[in-house]
């Protein structure tokens, strides 16, 4: 008799609670969308370095490392820094099926960046549309404070945009995605962390990229920002 009690007690506080998170849904998802265009105007005003470091099959393979900036146009510009270091390719006959090998990797590594592209920062009218189309379920993972969206179909049918939210301090934790290259077999996935600039401009500090079938994994990091060097 106590166990069936604490049972319906226990699903009447589970279901009290998503009709709570389904109700804040709408306020959460304007969260969201006002976070990403504050801080992509404000991110601007910033000029920081970016290092991407691929690993296949756990080994380091290579280090590039970009000083990024916007220009006075609104550009995202990009420009290398002497911290660049790739594997070297052995040479002789070995040397030209691991620089085909290379190659196809480099061509596989770059639709991943470009992929991830996509993605970031995320859209909020891509957001709105998925909300609005009832789409969008959400996930308790502190009761009243902390929630996680999930907005599918996000770029291409069969993916899933997940942006996990601090509803008291209106700030975003972390994004995933899980999606795929060229096609739906071709799965790929990758988590983001945010952190905060002085002003309060959220910034994705870690990407990290997770292709299993190619062994590959892709780790982008932003740092060092500095002010006066953007619009």
């Amino acid at each position: 008799m106590k166990k069936t009690k604490l049972l319906l007690m226990l699903m009447l506080f589970t279901s009290t609670s998503i009709s709570f998170a389904q109700a804040d849904m709408k306020e959460i998802v304007a969260m969201i969308k006002t976070n990403l265009l504050q801080s992509k105007e404000k991110v601007k005003q910033y000029a920081w370095i970016e290092t991407t470091k691929t690993y296949i099959k756990g080994e380091l393979k290579s280090t590039k490392q970009n000083q990024c900036y916007y220009s006075v146009d609104g550009q995202l510009t990009k420009v290398a820094t002497g911290a660049t270091d790739q594997a070297k390719t052995p040479g002789g006959l070995r040397g030209k099926i691991a620089a085909n090998k290379k190659e196809e990797m480099a061509d596989y590594i770059a639709k991943a960046i470009e992929k991830i592209k996509g993605y970031l920062p995320p859209a909020g009218e891509k957001i709105q549309q998925i909300y609005g189309a009832g789409k969008v379920s959400i996930q308790i993972i502190e009761p009243n404070k902390k929630f996680k969206l999930s907005f599918p179909d996000y770029l291409q049918q069969g993916d899933v945009l997940a942006i996990s939210i601090d509803k008291a301090s209106q700030k975003l934790m972390a994004l995933s995605v899980n999606t795929y290259i060229d096609n739906p077999e071709d799965k790929v996935t990758f988590e983001v962390t945010y952190k905060d600039l002085p002003d309060g401009t959220q910034y994705p500090v870690i990407t990290s990229l997770v292709a299993a079938a190619k062994d590959l994994k892709i780790v982008i990091e932003n740092s060092g920002y500095k002010k006066g060097a953007g619009l």
